[in-house]
């Protein structure tokens, strides 16, 4: 489509009819031979033989495409919770920046099929709202929108909106269970909780370090995070040596029971995994533990599906991107996964070579769809549960420590899918 633009633009202009010289990448060819064509001839030709091949595949006249992007209103997880100290516990950052700027890194891609592609942003204040701005987006002729939702806010829109003729790509909601659900219009780019957890624990095992203490807290995205972990901790035979529940570090009430020395007493462990969503408990976790021994899970080593300080594949330039985009802040895990999100939806419109939105959907899902998120590896979607397969990054704040899968953890066809629930295991809700 490249050389189209560039004949069609020669064409047009009044030189090319006066026999002006020919287009600079056509000038380093040798001279014409006894009998060729005038190059306006020949440029003719070439136009229509191109002309034909692009109306074959679909591609002889620009499309405009719109994706859906679509927020919950004041997310709570976006809300910097600032401390008596005026620390932020969990900064915050709309990850929609990250969606704008999966469409523009693909604008050659675009350009070349003649695709022009928007991002529709939405928000609503709950899921009803929610749920009739996605049938508003796919009356509209949107066929794919990147959901940016809580988990349960997520589950009631998945299901109030399962018939409709629109695929839902969760971008940041880890929870299983919207895996197990197996809503037929909902695809996942996040990482759900047991990927991190399977990650992190093919780390522990390379180590030796098998002996673990779990801590939970009140909240029911603790549950879900310690469960994940304890499931993938068993599944490599672990010793759980205890789970003990804490509540929120300020609490009066239960400063006794909170204080990490006595949390963390009476009995031995190699780690600490400390499954705390919020991370105001577990910022006092470190360096406070009866035994010297690590911490893992919400502080400490961390899995998630991008670091910021990344430095193999090409990522420097992601992260240098993103902060130039978002004034200067941190590419975090969610913001990968939106990136990617968006990345995956057009590269799915320019090579699927369909204008059929059900085409272009099957494309998606197959075999055939590979993606470069920069992390080393090919990725696409697995097709039991929707999930993006993807290696998971083990860090600290500043550092990268491990990628998973790890040398030595196998499987008979995806070693990515030793991350996350497999196949045989996977059960729909």
């Amino acid at each position: 489509m490249t050389e189209f633009r560039e004949l069609r633009r020669h064409l047009a202009s009044p030189a090319s009819s006066r026999g002006a010289a020919p287009h600079a990448e056509i000038s380093r060819a040798p001279g014409p031979q006894a009998g060729a064509l005038p190059f306006p001839r020949l440029a003719r030709s070439l136009l229509l033989a191109v002309c034909a091949s692009a109306s074959l595949t679909g591609f002889a006249s620009a499309r405009d495409v719109t994706i859906g992007y679509l927020g919950l209103e004041n997310d709570p997880r976006y809300q910097p919770d600032v401390v008596y100290t005026r620390l932020e516990i969990a900064p915050g950052g709309n990850p929609v920046v990250a969606a704008r700027m999966g469409i523009e890194d693909l604008q050659m891609v675009t350009d070349a099929v003649d695709l022009k592609v928007t991002l529709d942003e939405q928000t609503g204040a709950d899921a009803a709202t929610l749920a009739a701005k996605v049938k508003a987006m796919s009356d509209a002729g949107e066929n794919f929108i990147i959901v940016d939702l809580p988990g349960d806010v997520l589950d009631q829109v998945a299901a109030q909106t399962k018939d409709l003729p629109v695929t839902l790509v969760n971008a940041t909601a880890p929870d299983d269970l919207l895996r197990n659900r197996c809503y037929p219009n909902l695809l996942h780019t996040a990482a759900s909780d047991r990927m991190d957890a399977d990650a992190m624990v093919q780390y522990l095992r390379t180590r030796n370090w098998t002996k673990v203490l779990i801590l939970v807290g009140p909240l029911d995205r603790d549950k879900a995070m310690a469960d994940a972990f304890r499931a993938s901790a068993e599944r490599q035979r672990f010793n759980i040596v205890d789970t003990r529940e804490f509540t929120l570090a300020a609490d009066p009430a239960n400063r006794e029971k909170n204080n990490p020395l006595l949390l963390t007493g009476g009995v031995d462990y190699d780690v600490v995994y400390i499954a705390d969503n919020q991370g105001e408990y577990a910022r006092y976790l470190p360096y406070a533990t009866q035994l010297p021994r690590l911490v893992i899970g919400a502080t400490g080593l961390v899995s998630s599906e991008w670091n910021w300080t990344f430095e193999r594949y090409g990522a420097p330039q992601v992260v240098s991107r993103f902060a130039d985009l978002a004034d200067g802040r941190h590419m975090t895990g969610q913001d990968w996964s939106t990136w990617i999100a968006a990345k995956a939806i057009v590269t799915a419109y320019a090579k699927a070579r369909s204008e059929d939105p059900a085409k272009i959907v099957e494309y998606m899902r197959g075999n055939r769809f590979k993606i470069d998120g920069s992390k080393g590896v090919q990725l696409n979607f697995r097709s039991w549960d929707g999930q993006l397969r993807q290696p998971i990054v083990l860090a600290t704040t500043n550092a990268v420590i491990e990628m998973a899968p790890l040398d030595g953890f196998l499987h008979q066809t995806n070693t990515l899918d030793t991350l996350g629930t497999d196949e045989p295991e996977h059960k729909c809700q």
